[in-house]
């Protein structure tokens, strides 16, 4: 239940798969009608595959459905024959279980769920017998689905059940498997071509993809539907209305199943008494291949037009998409991204990742088929002052309740790559014109310019941390040698233009060995990066400071008047003191500094005037030690 403003809307979940399939659509459409109707708002978890291809895509896909713990609906549907993976269809219902959510299966008895269920058995029987005893045919073949699935099995015993009650006797030759597809169809339909029995008077077929390809083969030998062989099908497909011949199968009335499970829904959150099974029955339609019917060829002028309709309307969408996927790919900045996604989406779209999808992170829980615990709303169309905001992922999207006060139904569908499920795009869904195919075609390029967005931010990243470890001193931090010339060219540019003079520091510890000898190379290395510390401090913004190697530091600057020279020696040797009596360390830093001020004009010239610094370095590196051996 979500409440706002003092209204509260019951909510309907529905968990499916492979929604753009017409059959799919036809279903999840008749339900959300027929729920909004009834008062209900739904929200609809969906994958764009059956999950048929049991892999890490697979997984990905999947974890859409873990969204259903955060939101809590009253009631939830599941289309277990559009997920195509027990397992997750399993996964889904025992959450539901465990959250005191009923569970309402369309299309398959599950027990200790409400099933809504379809009648398949009695009108393909009625099919089988119409054609022994209306047309009168007796060498009758079939063409049943896979094998050992329930689906296809009881229409085999059917089948065989009706030949016994007419009196034929049944031939196992006559008997083959299709899959539920056209390509095997076709095998098997050749093969009694070459088989040596006596040709079909009628294929019979379980469903309309395969007598849709049988009518073809049968064609390409030579054969009329129905003149010469009758063929039927099954399930009334989206597909056949577009046929020639129109086909003579089964189909359900999808608004009354769409009606009993709104109507077992309502009597679930108002806590009625609710039958465990609902049938709902196919019924015969006869039609143009059995003969029934004669072809009517201004019917099939309109279906060519209507048909020829729907792809103009396809391809326009499909090349607005492929703009979308050119601009998305081009895009290297993500207030760009977010600028195409508003533009080339055609309805209001909440667009979520994880927050650390851009970052170098990869959490762990993205691999698990579930979702992390915050989100960021990358954009939603409809209000770009949302774009950004981070919300607790259980909530679904920030402000839910009141755009389910707006809207009917929302989808949900994953974004991920392979089993690393990174966020999810939500659609409003307009329930008279539901366009999933669409919907699908945007989220996979989104998907795609998404990751291609990522891959492409980590590369540019992980190819600035190697050129900044170029040009680095690893211990240090300092610019290496590579890198100090790097630098020092634009600076001595700036220098060249100002007429300034530059400043040239050779600094080196004079102790470094004794302290290796004595205390240790790890309090060596120590006092190597006290010194680069105290060398930074002490210079002025602007100021290159490197280590060309050893204990061997050069440091270039701006700022090259005597008194900034004398300070500069003053601040180091100071700052090195300060650290000294700070912690108490059992060893001093000592070190020898020469100095080289000059006009430069080139980068060229530095190799001179490092040359000059070092020996005035040298010179007094010399007192220090003919100081030490005085004493």
């Amino acid at each position: 239940m979500i409440e706002h403003n003092g209204k509260k809307y019951k909510v309907l979940g529905i968990c499916a798969g492979g929604i753009q399939k017409d059959n799919v659509t036809e279903l999840l459409e008749a339900i959300i009608k027929n729920a909004s109707a009834l008062g209900f708002k739904t929200l609809v978890f969906s994958t764009f595959t059956d999950l048929f291809k049991k892999n890490a895509y697979a997984d990905g896909e999947a974890g859409i459905f873990s969204l259903t713990d955060s939101c809590l609906p009253d009631v939830l549907v599941v289309l277990p024959e559009s997920i195509k993976y027990d397992e997750v269809t399993g996964d889904i219902i025992e959450r539901a279980r465990k959250k005191g959510i009923p569970v309402i299966s369309v299309d398959r008895r599950i027990e200790g769920c409400v099933s809504v269920v379809f009648n398949y058995a009695d009108s393909f029987e009625e099919v089988v017998r119409h054609v022994i005893k209306v047309h009168k045919c007796r060498r009758i073949n079939f063409i049943a689905g896979i094998k050992n699935n329930s689906f296809s099995d009881e229409r085999v015993e059917r089948y065989k059940k009706v030949l016994a009650e007419e009196g034929i006797e049944f031939d196992e030759r006559r008997l083959g498997y299709g899959d539920f597809w056209g390509g095997p169809a076709r095998a098997v339909t050749e093969g009694w071509f070459n088989s040596g029995i006596e040709f079909p008077e009628a294929i019979i077929c379980a469903n309309d993809m395969m007598a849709i390809e049988v009518c073809r083969v049968l064609k390409e030998h030579g054969l009329r539907v129905p003149e010469d062989v009758i063929v039927t099908g099954f399930d009334g497909v989206e597909l056949e209305k577009y046929h020639t011949p129109r086909l003579t199968t089964c189909a359900v009335n999808i608004n009354e199943a769409g009606m009993a499970a709104a109507s077992a829904a309502i009597r679930l959150t108002e806590h009625e008494i609710c039958p465990e099974l609902l049938e709902i029955p196919y019924r015969i339609r006869i039609s143009q291949s059995c003969g029934c019917t004669p072809v009517n060829m201004a019917v099939i002028a309109n279906k060519v037009m209507e048909l020829n309709a729907e792809k103009v309307l396809d391809d326009i969408h499909e090349n607005y998409m492929f703009t979308y996927l050119a601009r998305g790919l081009a895009c290297t900045q993500i207030p760009k991204l977010v600028e195409v996604i508003h533009r080339y989406c055609d309805t209001q779209t909440w667009c979520c990742v994880d927050t650390d999808y851009f970052s170098d992170k990869r959490s762990k829980k993205r691999f698990s088929g579930r979702f992390t615990d915050q989100m960021r709303m990358l954009t939603y169309t409809s209000d770009p002052s949302r774009d950004g905001d981070v919300f607790d992922t259980p909530s679904l999207l920030p402000g839910l309740a009141a755009y389910l006060d707006e809207f009917d139904c929302l989808l949900f569908a994953p974004l991920h790559y392979e089993d690393e499920l990174y966020g999810y795009i939500v659609f409003r869904v307009d329930v008279d014109n539901t366009e999933f195919r669409f919907r699908r075609r945007f989220t996979m390029l989104t998907n795609q310019i998404l990751e291609s967005f990522r891959i492409r931010t980590l590369i540019e990243r992980t190819n600035a941390k190697l050129a900044d470890m170029h040009i680095h001193d690893p211990m240090t931090g300092l610019y290496n040698r590579r890198g100090f010339y790097q630098q020092a060219g634009k600076l001595i540019r700036r220098l060249a233009r100002n007429g300034s003079q530059a400043v040239i520091f050779s600094v080196d510890m004079d102790n470094l060995k004794g302290i290796n000898d004595v205390y240790g190379h790890n309090e060596g290395d120590k006092a190597i990066k006290e010194l680069a510390s105290v060398l930074v401090k002490c210079a002025s913004e602007g100021d290159i400071c490197s280590r060309f190697g050893g204990d061997e530091f050069i440091v270039l600057s701006s700022a090259a008047d005597e008194k900034y020279v004398e300070d500069y020696y003053r601040r180091v040797r100071q700052a090195l003191s300060e650290h000294e009596a700070r912690f108490k360390a059992a060893f001093k830093v000592e070190i020898s500094i020469g100095s080289f001020c000059t006009r430069l004009s080139s980068a060229e010239e530095l190799d001179e005037c490092i040359r000059l610094a070092d020996e005035r370095m040298y010179s007094e590196k010399r007192d220090h030690k003919r100081k030490t051996s005085r004493n």
